[in-house]
């Protein structure tokens, strides 16, 4: 259940200027709308795209929120092509 709570933060980052606000400013009361695991939260406080990507985010929503949170395409890019720990 908890990945289907992940690509929900994911899209309403990337729908709402209001939530990515919220997600930069009022982070930890903004996760507590989301019922994450604690993992996930790291991964969404670090803002550590391919660990998300990693947990079950969808590309799709990943890049749009990110993008929204003022991500540029190249460094999505580069962080979604660095090795996951579990491929070392």
């Amino acid at each position: 259940m908890s990945q289907y709570h992940l690509n929900r933060l994911m899209r309403d980052i990337s729908r709402s200027a209001e939530t990515a606000r919220r997600c930069r400013t009022e982070l930890p009361t903004l996760l507590a709308d989301y019922d994450l695991t604690t993992a996930e939260k790291e991964a969404v406080v670090q803002w550590e795209l391919r660990r998300l990507y990693d947990l079950g985010a969808n590309p799709l929503l990943l890049l749009t929120s990110s993008m929204a949170m003022g991500t540029n395409i190249r460094d999505y890019v580069t962080a979604l092509r660095k090795q996951s720990p579990t491929e070392v």
